[in-house]
């Protein structure tokens, strides 16, 4: 909202023991050219080993990987290990156990190495340790409950462009141009094999033209980070994410009442001969986008359209927002317009702006376009209602957009339950301390409480499908910058804690959950509900562990090949179906907030979903210890029903059942 804003592991033979512990739970970084001219990459775990533990008397369930080729010309070879804990480095070479699959004969801890071969190149993963105990004691533990009840579609997770100047030699001295996003930050965090795989990247329409912008005529002291603006939502649409494009005002100030590109001083609304080139300017730069090779996928009217900012800004009403949409969003969105009898206006319909977004396998279908979304007020989630309660404007609002700067703990009723449904996407939120001499704890473990809390409200409470961030690089976001000891482009904890949603719950159906018996769940909405401006730092890290935020946290999703029409509704009359890769998992998010519980933990039993057998299971969690998505031990009860795990204090886990159906 405002300006301010790996291991590469090779193996010989057996020689494993210098490994690492390793905390990248998919095995997914080494990266080198193949012989056959693709990229040649260590394997993917798509499959872990699964722990158990086994009643006496009963069978040992056979252990079991899977992984993704990745590059042409690829084969795989296994080797199973065992070793002495819960630990994937070291131990010892199990003899023969050289397959995707293993059946242990007694107790103990295993894991496997899986090695990419193509020509005299190798490339190797380790997977995630697995824990075979027979005989154990039944353990006492608060049942967590997930329902088969359907909520809303979880689209994705992510944030910001560095949009403006973010402040050269702020924090720990001079900040280098790189300081802003590069196209390596991109790999980092939109990578869906990567260690956060985020897939909602947010620009800024710039008052300027494209070409102004990648040249560095406009906004210079960004030029390095500018030259590649194109091919940043080029890359992320590779990668199978969302590009949205928002302006803060159109690049000419006669258009506005207040003859300025600012949002102050008011009167600073477009006046209404210009509607038509306002909505032909947002649907050129889109065209512009695409003609460039980086196609985006929604496009909005306006950010904080009810803010009289001192920078750039433009303010609309409910109802000036509800006539854009019902007499020029068609210009955009190509969907026919009607007059006010409800007839089609001959001559408005059209293809659309060609755009692009979601797509798994990086490929833009024909029939995609970019979608339209209104305004995303930061104080007033109703505002949208005008507009959705009105059939001509509706018709043209494709995504419903607001921030939680403000009125955060309101649903979208009508977005939600209306019909045609219109998702709703958090676009915005940053949340940092105001007082210079607290700014280097917004970088440490326990405050990502304060962003982690936001995340899970926006998602289990308000009911959207999209949470964004602002700016993804800087030091109190995902990744650093730089500033206040952080270090260029390398993660954040916030952004190990938002890798959890993102990597486990993307393209997920929310599912209900509950604890039987119950046991504190935290909802409220805790001390994060101001305006993102936090002073002290230590105070708010007190008043997390003590207040009404504090507690645990449950977010459940599914991913399945029989999705609901209900609950998986596609955006718009944009058909994603063949693009999303369906396959039957339920994936849960645990977080127990707690910053003063130190050493206390909670046994968690998790009861599957009705009618859903899981065959594999695997976690990873990230705490206050240094750990960041490092394996957790999560053990599957033999029939596949439940699971066991255990929830720390000041942590969160995230945990992944793939199986099936009845």
């Amino acid at each position: 909202m405002k300006k301010s804003l790996l291991l590469k592991w090779a193996f010989f033979a057996l020689l494993v023991a210098a490994l690492a512990f390793t905390g990248c739970p998919d095995g997914n970084d080494p990266t080198s050219e193949s012989g056959t001219g693709g990229v040649f990459r260590s394997p993917f775990f798509l499959v872990h080993p699964t722990s158990f533990d086994v009643p006496a008397g009963s069978a040992i369930p056979q252990l079991r990987a899977e992984v993704r080729e990745r590059g042409g010309g690829v084969s795989h070879t296994f080797q199973w290990f065992r070793v002495d804990g819960f630990s994937n480095t070291g131990g010892t070479a199990i003899p023969g156990a050289t397959g995707a699959t293993f059946t242990p004969t007694e107790d103990g801890y295993f894991y496997v190495v899986a090695t990419a071969i193509s020509g005299d190149q190798r490339l190797s993963s380790v997977s995630h340790p697995a824990r075979i105990r027979v005989g154990a004691a039944p353990v006492e533990a608060s049942t967590l409950v997930i329902t088969d009840s359907q909520r809303q579609y979880i689209r994705g997770f992510g944030g910001m462009s560095n949009a403006f100047g973010i402040g050269m030699g702020e924090g720990a001295g001079p900040t280098p141009q790189d300081a802003y996003m590069m196209l390596h930050d991109i790999e980092t965090m939109f990578d869906p094999e990567g260690q956060l795989a985020f897939n909602i990247f947010r620009i800024h329409i710039f008052p300027a033209p494209l070409s102004d912008v990648i040249s560095g005529v406009y906004q210079e002291g960004m030029a390095l980070s500018n030259r590649d603006f194109v091919a940043h939502a080029r890359r992320v649409t590779e990668h199978g994410g969302y590009v949205v494009a928002a302006p803060w005002t159109p690049p000419f100030p006669h258009w506005k009442a207040n003859n300025h590109l600012y949002g102050s001083p008011t009167p600073s609304h477009l006046l209404d001969q210009f509607y038509r080139a306002y909505a032909e300017y947002l649907r050129d730069w889109a065209t512009e986008m695409a003609r460039m090779g980086g196609p985006i996928s929604v496009i909005s009217l306006q950010n904080e359209p009810t803010f009289p900012a001192e920078y750039y800004g433009m303010l609309w009403s409910g109802e000036q927002h509800r006539r854009f949409l019902a007499e020029y969003g068609h210009i955009i969105t190509g969907t026919p317009a009607r007059d006010e009898a409800g007839n089609v206006i001959p001559g408005t319909g059209h293809a659309g702006v060609p755009g692009a977004g979601g797509n798994i396998d990086g490929r833009r279908r024909s029939n995609q376009r970019v979608l339209l979304q209104g305004g995303t007020p930061h104080n007033d989630v109703t505002w949208n209602n005008t507009a959705l309660n009105d059939t001509r404007a509706r018709e043209q609002l494709e995504v419903v957009g607001y921030h939680t700067y403000g009125a955060w703990n309101v649903r979208h009723a009508l977005s939600l339950d209306g019909a045609p449904r219109r998702e709703t996407w958090m676009m915005e939120k940053n949340v940092n301390s105001a007082d210079p001499a607290n700014q280097a704890l917004d970088a440490t473990w326990d405050l990502i409480w304060i962003v982690m809390n936001e995340i899970h409200h926006v998602i289990t409470h308000n009911d959207s499908s999209v949470y964004t961030w602002w700016y993804l690089k800087r030091w109190y976001s995902m990744i650093g910058e730089g500033a206040f000891g952080t270090t260029n482009g390398a993660i954040l904890p916030r952004g190990y804690g938002m890798g959890h949603f993102s990597r486990f719950l993307t393209d997920t159906v929310r599912l209900d959950a509950f604890f039987s018996p119950t046991i504190p769940q935290a909802i409220g909405l805790g001390p994060s509900a101001g305006m993102g401006r936090l002073n002290p730092g230590q105070a708010q890290t007190a008043a997390w562990s003590e207040g009404a935020g504090a507690g645990i946290r449950v977010l459940s999703g599914m991913r399945t090949s029989r999705p609901s029409t209900i609950a998986e509704l596609p955006m718009a009359d944009v058909d994603l179906s063949g693009i999303k890769n369906q396959e039957d998992m339920v994936s849960l998010l645990l977080m127990d907030t707690r910053t003063n519980a130190p050493g206390q933990s909670t046994d968690i039993r998790v009861q599957l979903p009705q009618g859903f057998t899981a065959t594999s299971a695997y976690g990873i969690i990230s705490d206050s210890t240094d750990a960041r998505h490092a394996p957790v031990l999560v053990a599957l009860e033999p029939e596949g029903e439940s699971a066991l795990v255990n929830l720390p204090s000041n942590a969160m886990i995230s945990l992944r059942f793939r199986g099936q159906w009845d």
